[in-house]
């Protein structure tokens, strides 16, 4: 029966996409001391070369934008999906740094050696906490042909001992192919006293009342698009804008805290029902599909006492405007870019890098992985939420609501933890302006697009190091067809135990045990076709 072939077939399958890929040392050029040094000329873009902007949300939910079904306020980024495409079957790796090693170099994260966490290095080449010189980055490539390049916000693919100022800088974002870095180098930061590092030294927080990181980042971004415009006017760049938001802590300006007031009080459950609906009026999700339901561990809205709603609910109040806020801030950077004639020879790419989080469990957090407050005390502490005064993340539940239509969120394998939304606007190739496309793309196929796209192919020897093949394929035909066939017909996940593989429309999936064998863990088997949310095990 075709239903339990794959499911018969995926560990095999799993095993062999994680083979691993050997690493080839690189060998030192030789210096010699007879002859004076060649001045080589520098290496231009070709003229007319388009700038490339990918912009990264943290945690940022599928169903947490307006265009993707959001009663959320984000006018900035649903103008530029008018503008350009919605793709609304886009995977990444349930975590950030593996999503964001897949993005910057078309490969599989296990691959170049994050599959999970930057740091966590096991000694084996898959889980070394760093990117293998064998797997250049997009910023690397284009630098070395006449791109600035400029990196801003969240970094997270350094190991943790090199974090330090007197580490190996070999992981910075610097050493990785970009001219200038400002940002944190861990996986997440305090919005209005950020740990800043500048290219390759610890920065100091700007003291001034009304900071706040988002920003800032902006800001910055636009200092560098503008001076090196006017330093270069013919070199075209490659901003990476990653920002900390909507990761925890959720901070977020004064004027944001009460935009959301009284919006979430009748729950989770009827805010997830509402975004299914809105998204099958968008188009994002057919009209004959099923909502996955409430999993029994996540708790029923109207089974809370009248004191947990009202704690619960300004989580969500303050996550609300935290996107909203950091859609302005997307918003300021695209009308700059509008302002200064660039934006229409600009591809700009804007995606989630992976599910909502889930790691604040059913209590909510006050400050990142530092547990739950008693509800007395967080009803005391109510109106510190989203301030200086505490560090917040949403409770499990509202994760859930921000993965509709799906099952699970954040770290699972399950479509609420890898389908994410993503935006990609490029008049020169897109010609149905604001369409949806739902064919299957994934994280690993990003950059190999932007190099179709470019006219570059990725280069076989980089920095005297052979490197590995790109695993992602391009979707540049979807651009401009809405027919046209996804890129490839296979994809393999895995995260901590958990895995998955997607084949041609069908998935197969597990959740790992605590403990046991792997031969004991329960599969699942969706068809996507027909049951995009995974609604149906077959």
């Amino acid at each position: 029966m075709r239903n339990r072939l794959p499911a018969a077939a995926v560990l095999g399958a799993l095993l062999v996409a994680a083979t691993l890929v050997p690493l080839l040392a690189q060998t030192p050029a030789r210096i010699t001391t007879d002859a004076p040094p060649q001045v080589l000329p520098a290496v231009r873009a070709p003229e007319g070369s388009p700038n490339v902007v990918y912009v990264v949300i943290d945690d940022l939910g599928f169903a947490e934008l307006g265009s993707f079904g959001a009663e959320i306020a984000t006018p900035s980024l649903d103008a530029v999906a008018r503008e350009g495409l919605r793709f609304t079957n886009f995977h990444t790796r349930s975590i950030c740094s593996p999503t964001r090693a897949s993005l910057l170099t078309g490969r599989n994260s296990h691959a170049v050696g994050m599959k999970d966490l930057a740091g966590n290095d096991t000694g084996y080449a898959n889980a070394r906490g760093r990117i293998a010189p064998a797997a250049a980055t997009l910023s690397q490539v284009l630098r070395s042909r006449g791109y600035s390049t400029y990196a801003l916000g969240k970094w997270h693919l350094t190991p943790h001992v090199d974090l330090v100022p007197s580490g190996d800088r070999a992981h910075w974002p610097l050493q990785k192919g970009f001219d200038r870095f400002y940002g944190f180098l861990s996986g997440w930061t305090d919005q209005f006293h950020p740990a800043l590092v500048i290219d390759n030294s610890p920065g100091i927080t700007p003291d001034r009342d009304g900071y706040h990181l988002s920003e800032d980042l902006v800001d910055q971004s636009i200092r560098f698009i503008r001076d090196g415009g006017r330093a270069t006017p013919d070199k075209p760049f490659f901003l990476y804008l990653a920002f900390g938001a909507a990761h925890s802590p959720v901070q977020i300006p004064d004027a944001y805290l009460k935009k959301y007031r009284g919006r979430y009080d009748a729950g989770w459950d009827r805010l997830r029902a509402e975004r299914f609906e809105r998204q099958k009026a968008l188009g994002i999700m057919p009209g004959t599909a099923v909502m996955a339901p409430r999993r029994s561990s996540d708790r029923a809205w109207d089974a809370l006492s009248a004191d947990e709603q009202r704690v619960f609910a300004r989580y969500m109040e303050i996550y609300a405007a935290f996107v909203e806020h950091t859609d302005a801030q997307i918003g300021r950077l695209v009308s700059y870019l509008r302002g200064a004639g660039t934006l229409d020879n600009t591809l700009l790419v804007v995606l989630s890098d992976n599910g909502p989080a889930s790691e604040a469990q059913q209590g909510g957090f006050t400050s990142p992985y530092g547990g739950a407050l008693p509800i007395p005390d967080s009803l005391a502490r109510l109106d510190d939420l989203g301030t200086e005064r505490s560090q917040p993340m949403y409770q499990r539940e509202w994760a859930m609501a921000g993965a509709t239509p799906f099952q699970m969120y954040k770290l699972s394998m399950f479509e609420g933890g890898l389908r994410a939304p993503f935006i990609m606007r490029w008049p020169r190739a897109i010609t149905e302006r604001g369409a949806i496309r739902s064919q299957f793309i994934d994280v690993n196929d990003v950059t190999p697009t932007v190099y179709d796209l470019l006219g570059i192919a990725p280069p076989a020897l980089f920095d005297g190091v052979p490197q590995m093949p790109m695993h992602g394929a391009s979707f540049r035909a979807l651009l401009s067809s809405a027919t046209a066939a996804a890129p490839r017909d296979r994809q393999v996940y895995e995260l901590r135990g958990n895995r998955a593989i997607w084949h041609d429309g069908w998935k197969a999936v597990t959740v790992r045990a605590a403990s046991g064998s792997y031969d004991d863990d329960e599969w699942h088997l969706f068809d996507l076709r027909n049951d995009p949310a995974e609604a149906i095990n077959v």
